[in-house]
This record gives structure tokens, C-alpha cells and sequence, in this order.
């Protein structure tokens, strides 16, 4: 089995109970831990760990893009959970929030952060806000089978993923790193692998940014009731909550539930 690509910290002094293991989202890598939320949490006394999903970012190729499933994608985690000493919290953005529901229908962890969160019912929603914002886009991403075109321009990435705050230069960057996303696994979020939340019995933080425009407030508060928990939003904050220039917000109140574990 191909090694996937783990980033880590190193902590001087572990205080953390339990490592954590951060899963991103469509189109990303683990690349968007390394610049806030590694550091971040290496202060904080937390061994951390960020993994990057078959094809994204520098993991090797396991398949073509678009056909890889969803059950790909757990398989991947359930990889990386597998290689660690201990069981991890798991801190899941967007897709990634809803690939360890997945994982968590049969498998158990001391806790997991949904963060601005796929829902378990589907993504239809969302995707009925990106095309009425984005038609052309839209419509070119759906015949050519390749969704990168949702976010391929810095003016579509940061209206879809950022903060109203975020720097252009920033947002550039950004976009130059993305990878195209399985047209497939976007299928399964939209109602072919949908997540038994019955099943799943690990506590649950659950995050949202009050701007968030890939995964809306009343898509997250949805979610947060189908679980039973109430929901922790930041005023002003968009969908990639651990690039925000809020970022410490974010990463503290995560810290704050673990201890409470």
C-alpha cells in the first residue's frame, strides 16, 4: 500500500492526552494545516499529524481522479489512523468533515471536529448556491467532468472558500496549489454514500463561519441537529476556517473541547 503524504509538528513538551489528525477538504492537501494550524497547536502542547488524500497534494496516484469513491477516501484515514500510536482526535474540514463520518460509522475515536463540515444528508444545497452564483463554471465543471473549474480563479475561490478578510496575494497562492476533485466522490456527498448518523457514537465538536458560502449557516445548524450538539459559529469567518486570519479562534476553541473530553 502506497504511503500517503503525513505532515507533523513537533511539540517540546506534549501535554495533549490524545494526537490529532487533520483531514482537508475538496480540491486541497494537507498543505492547508502546515502555515497556521501545526504550529498552532505544536504551541498548545498537541502532537499533530495532517494527511493528504490519494491524489491530493504530494500522495501518490491510487486510481483515475474521478473514480475514486468516497470509501476510497476512508480507506485512506482508516491508513493513516492505522499508523499511529494512538487513537487521534480527528479534526475533518468540508469533504473531510464528511469522510470521517464515514469513518466513524464503524470505527470509534476519543473525539472528532466536524469544521464547516459536508452534512450527512448531502451537499445539495451548496451545490444549488454554486450554480446560481457560478452558472458558466458551473456547467463547464459538470460536462468536462472536472470540478477544479469551480475554484480555478482567485475571484471564485476566495467568494466560494475564504473570509471576506483575506489577503488577494494569499488567495493566489491558493489557488496555484488545488487539485481537481473526484467527480465521483462528489456524487457519493450528493446522495450515493450518504452517512448513517445512527451509528455513530463518538463526541462531536462541530464549527461553522458565519459567512461561510461553500457549506451556509443553515446547512451547518442541519447538521449540528441531526447530532444533537450545538454548533460553535465565528462571526464574519468563511469556509476555510484554518487559513483565516481568525485562525487562533479556531484552533483554541478546538483545544478548549478536547480538554473538556
Amino acid at each position: 500500500m502506497a504511503t500517503l503524504e503525513v505532515l507533523e509538528n513537533n511539540p517540546k513538551n506534549i501535554t495533549g492526552k490524545h494526537p490529532i489528525l487533520f483531514l482537508h477538504g475538496m480540491w486541497h492537501g494537507a498543505w492547508v494545516w502546515e502555515k497556521y494550524f501545526l504550529p498552532r497547536f505544536e504551541k498548545l502542547g498537541y502532537k499533530a499529524y495532517a494527511m493528504s488524500l490519494s491524489n491530493h497534494a504530494n500522495s501518490p496516484r491510487k486510481k483515475a481522479f474521478n473514480l475514486l469513491r468516497i470509501n476510497d477516501y476512508v480507506d485512506d484515514l482508516k491508513q493513516t489512523i492505522n499508523s499511529l500510536d494512538s487513537k487521534p482526535i480527528l479534526v475533518g474540514h468540508s469533504m473531510g468533515g464528511f469522510i470521517v463520518q464515514k469513518y466513524l460509522e464503524n470505527n470509534k475515536v476519543p473525539g472528532a471536529v466536524l469544521m464547516a463540515s459536508v452534512p450527512p444528508f448531502g451537499i445539495w444545497s451548496p451545490t444549488i448556491d454554486v450554480l446560481k452564483k457560478f452558472p458558466i463554471d458551473f456547467i463547464i465543471a459538470n460536462v468536462t467532468l472536472n470540478l477544479r473549474h469551480i475554484v480555478n480563479s482567485p475571484n471564485r475561490y476566495k467568494h466560494i472558500l475564504c473570509s471576506d478578510n483575506a489577503d488577494i496575494s494569499d488567495v493566489k497562492k491558493y489557488v496555484s496549489k488545488v487539485n481537481t476533485e473526484s467527480y465521483l466522490a462528489y456524487l457519493d456527498m450528493l446522495g450515493f454514500n450518504l452517512v448513517k448518523t445512527e451509528l455513530i457514537k463518538t463526541p462531536l465538536l462541530i464549527l461553522g463561519g458565519e459567512k461561510d458560502r461553500a457549506i451556509p449557516l443553515k446547512v451547518l445548524k442541519l447538521t449540528a441537529k441531526k447530532y444533537g450538539v450545538t454548533p460553535v459559529i465565528f462571526n464574519n469567518m468563511g469556509h476555510n476556517m484554518m487559513l483565516t486570519p481568525d485562525y487562533k479562534k479556531v484552533a483554541d476553541e478546538i483545544d478548549r473541547w478536547i480538554k473538556r473530553l
